[in-house]
């Protein structure tokens, strides 16, 4: 069985930083009219987002917010690639009987 260790969100700076310098070399595209979502999210919503990621977001919080719970990865072989080490959090429910979620991002 695979080990599974605790672990830490912990994004450096730089990362952050670039990703700020990223936003603001942000150039938009005129949005095609009436496009309204059959392209994609109206261009308006990308400009709001954009603004507020560059202005209010605190991804600082959010990772103090993210570590306050039960964080680990453990190594899961996939055939065809490396080893990929998988991020997760267990928290068990309150509830006795309750269904076992699992959220999977990429």
């Amino acid at each position: 069985m695979a080990s599974i260790e605790p672990f830490t969100l912990s994004v450096p700076e730089e990362q952050l930083e670039r990703l700020s310098q990223k936003l603001s070399y942000t150039t938009f595209p005129d949005e095609h009219e009436a496009a309204e979502w059959a392209y994609g999210a109206p261009l308006s919503d990308i400009k709001r987002l954009t603004k507020y990621w560059q202005e209010s977001y605190s991804w600082r919080t959010t990772e103090a917010r993210i570590n306050d719970l039960p964080n680990y990865k453990t190594p899961i072989e996939v055939d065809g690639f490396e080893t990929l080490d998988i991020h997760f959090i267990h928290q068990k429910s309150p509830i006795d009987g309750a269904i076992p979620l699992l959220f999977c991002h990429g």
